[in-house]
């Protein structure tokens, strides 16, 4: 199957009822679990370089193993630029190999966010890149980063100004790790999907249970963003490592 668009990709899970998880890379180790895990359960993915994990990593030197990696898989990959700031930014993501573009909306008011949203479509468009636009904030469980749930009025607008191919949502969850049980708005969810009939993606993908992934996916959700729940497991595995040998080891 290989590389391929995520329009296609994410249609298809719309249409079908079921939704792709986005993985966040920050080392080859993470390219290669995600992809060997997608193979292991016969899985479509979307690998995500992440804006603001860069200061970790040289895109430039990531890419071409994350295209490499999508090439020769056995099942269908797209590569996704997340958390885009601006039109550069996402210029430079495409013509390094992104066939997708998430876009950051935080902090800005509708009527810039259209703006931005609409220049940065415009030009992914003729590259035939999709965009994820984003209306309302997914925080964290931190007082002072609070969220802002979307509002559908204001999300059948953007949609309609903006023209990205796909939304993203707040409704419930939250970036990083959850204090507690993460409750979902599922009556705003249903609200947003009627207003815009698009697929919906959803940020904050860590520390949801089987059902509520479930039910996400039969109420217009395609994408779904993971992140926190992939890093404790490496850092739990480094820890274990470290544990057990105490002078280092270049074989586990």
């Amino acid at each position: 199957m290989a590389l391929v668009n995520m329009r296609d990709m994410l249609y298809h899970a719309y249409e079908n009822n079921y939704a792709v998880g986005a993985f966040d890379l920050v080392s080859l180790d993470f390219l290669e679990a995600v992809v060997d895990a997608a193979e292991a359960t016969r899985a479509p993915v979307i690998l995500s370089v992440a804006e603001h994990h860069f200061a970790h990593y040289d895109l430039e030197l990531m890419m071409p193993a994350v295209e490499a990696a999508a090439r020769r898989a056995s099942v269908p990959i797209a590569i996704q630029l997340d958390h885009a700031s601006s039109c550069d930014s996402a210029a430079r993501a495409i013509n390094l190999g992104c066939n997708g573009v998430t876009l950051c909306s935080e902090n800005r008011d509708l009527p810039d966010n259209i703006e931005l949203s609409r220049e940065i479509v415009d030009m992914a468009h003729r590259c035939n890149v999709p965009v994820v636009g984003e209306v309302g904030y997914v925080g964290s469980d931190d007082e002072e980063d609070v969220s802002a749930p979307t509002q559908p009025v204001e999300a059948k607008a953007y949609v309609e100004r903006s023209g990205v191919d796909f939304l993203s949502v707040s409704i419930g969850t939250v970036q990083g790790r959850s204090k507690g049980r993460i409750k979902l708005d599922f009556q705003r969810l249903k609200q947003i999907h009627a207003a815009v009939d698009i697929p919906l993606v959803l940020h904050g993908g860590s520390g949801l249970n089987e059902e509520q992934y479930r039910r996400l996916s039969s109420l217009g959700v395609a994408k779904i963003n993971y992140f926190t729940g992939l890093s404790d497991v490496a850092a739990k595995a480094m820890r274990a490592q470290v544990k057990s040998d105490r002078e280092g080891s270049f074989t586990a």
